[in-house]
């Protein structure tokens, strides 16, 4: 009898670095969709923009949680990742976001395709044990652009999320932490 981790591993759905120094990446245990809520962390002032804003703007941010929702798929042996954030300035639509990741070489891979109303310029996916981020670039109808990051570190109930904004301007980051749990 085939185990549920073989089967995996022969059809190329367990990605992991190649490089004779990586560690195991369990990615068929990710599988699967995931959600529950964010909140205000904090903001961070980029201390390497020359010159510095002359008055910072104090960025409370709300303590209003919102819904995360993400999806870690498979979709023809390579990463798909869909996401949902119903709060904050990096919201989506209402039906997610889906983005199709190429092979994941060296821990990353680079965005081959999106399903998105508002598509990123780019984005990549890292995979780390225990760990999946995205970051992708956005651009607003003036030319100026938006970079979100998103952190899944996984738990035995879901994962621990973490997201980042980082404005226009490129002097703050906004952050967001929160939990999920994987749905049945």
């Amino acid at each position: 009898m085939i185990t549920r981790r073989r089967a995996m591993l022969a059809s190329g759905l367990l990605l992991a670095p190649t490089h004779a120094h990586a560690q195991q990446v369990q990615w068929a245990d990710w599988l699967g969709t995931y959600s529950g809520t964010a909140r205000f962390y904090r903001a961070l002032p980029l201390e390497d923009i020359v010159p510095p804003p002359p008055s910072p703007r104090e960025d409370l941010g709300g303590g209003t949680p919102f819904a995360v929702q993400f999806a870690v798929r498979s979709v023809d042996d390579r990463p798909a990742v869909w996401l949902r954030i119903d709060g904050g300035p990096m919201q989506t639509d209402e039906v997610g976001e889906t983005m199709f990741f190429g092979q994941v070489t060296g821990g990353v891979a680079l965005l081959r395709s999106a399903d998105a109303r508002a598509m990123p310029r780019s984005a990549s996916l890292t995979v780390r044990p225990h760990q999946i981020g995205t970051e992708a670039l956005f651009s607003h109808a003036d030319g100026s652009f938006w970079r979100r990051y998103f952190t899944a570190s996984f738990t035995p109930a879901g994962a621990d999320v973490i997201l980042w904004v980082f404005d226009a301007t490129g002097t703050r980051a906004r952050t967001w932490r929160g939990a999920t749990v994987r749905r049945a």
